[in-house]
C-alpha cells in the first residue's frame, strides 16, 4: 500500500513539472476542463457603461473600422524610439 502511494505521488509530481514547464495552450485547457477549473467571465465585472463602450467598440471592427494592428505598433514604435 506504501509502494502504491509513493509511485501515485510519483506520477502527480511528474504531471505537475510537464504542466509548470508547458507552454502549450492546448494541454493547458485540455488539464483545466479535466479537472474541472472554469474560466471566470471578467465581462460581467464591468460596469454597464465600459460593456457598451466594448460592444461598440467590436460592432465598429466588425464594420470594418478601426486601425489596424500593425499600424498602430509602428506608430507606437516610432513614438517612443525617438525619446531621448
Amino acid at each position: 500500500m506504501r509502494n502504491l502511494f509513493i509511485m501515485n505521488m510519483a506520477v502527480k509530481n511528474k504531471i505537475v513539472e510537464k504542466i509548470l514547464q508547458s507552454d502549450d495552450d492546448l494541454l493547458l485547457n485540455e488539464v483545466k476542463a479535466l479537472v474541472g477549473l472554469t474560466d471566470r467571465d471578467f465581462g460581467s465585472d464591468l460596469p454597464n457603461e465600459v460593456k457598451h463602450a466594448v460592444a461598440k467598440a467590436a460592432s465598429q471592427l466588425d464594420g470594418g473600422e478601426g486601425i489596424p494592428h500593425h499600424i498602430i505598433m509602428s506608430e507606437i514604435r516610432n513614438k517612443f524610439s525617438k525619446r531621448k
